[in-house]
């Protein structure tokens, strides 16, 4: 990534939350009820993003640190952030998930997850991150929702521990989580969720670290 597009990300990313607001958050923080004329989409997304950086108080308070390394995960998309917190929380949920053996379990989980995402984590370092396997005892399908819920809250965590001004923004890109149970709060640390990006994002991560 060059220096003028990670300025423009950054500029989105302080500027524009609501071109990245995740689908969820959506009724949250006032979306149109139809859809924007493309001709006035830019100055409504200006507007609509103000708005959004005043509720959460951030209209004076822009991330100004650029080498925050958290920066290469809470500048990614929501698709792909989406997609980095489900490896994230298949690492976290590994014990359990290398349990499925029955043939129906594990071809629900594969399908549900990915077959990528189920092998991600048969093959995932264990460590102070993973999850005991009785927390997650439980059907496949209940388990799918929790691997996703875990990703996300580790990293809310990584963000937390950048600052408010990162972490807010960074959160307006992932799905909203209004009732997270405590059992599934989690903690990955840094390193681990970045070698995660960069065994799926290869090409996003290795322009960042260029970019030191």
């Amino acid at each position: 990534m060059n220096s003028a597009l990670f300025g423009a990300r950054m500029l989105e990313f302080n500027l524009l939350p609501s071109l990245t607001l995740h689908p969820s958050r959506h009724a949250a923080f006032g979306a149109p009820a139809r859809p924007v004329p493309a001709a006035c989409s830019p100055a409504w997304h200006r507007l609509w993003s103000a708005a959004i950086l005043r509720r959460l108080d951030l209209r004076d308070r822009p991330v100004v640190d650029a080498a925050r390394p958290e920066l290469a995960l809470a500048l990614l998309p929501p698709d792909r952030l989406a997609r980095v917190a489900r490896h994230l929380g298949a690492v976290c949920c590994a014990p359990r998930l290398r349990r499925a053996i029955a043939g129906g379990e594990v071809r629900e989980l594969a399908t549900a997850l990915g077959a990528d995402v189920l092998d991600f984590a048969r093959h995932a370092e264990t460590g102070p991150w993973s999850r005991p396997v009785e927390q997650d005892v439980g059907p496949a399908a209940a388990l799918v929702e929790r691997v996703d819920r875990i990703g996300r809250s580790a990293l809310r965590a990584l963000f937390q521990a950048a600052g408010p001004e990162l972490a807010l923004r960074a959160d307006l890109r992932l799905a909203d989580d209004p009732q997270t149970d405590a059992s599934e709060e989690a903690r990955a640390p840094l390193d681990l969720t970045l070698a995660v990006l960069e065994t799926i994002e290869p090409t996003w991560h290795s322009s960042f670290l260029a970019m030191r």
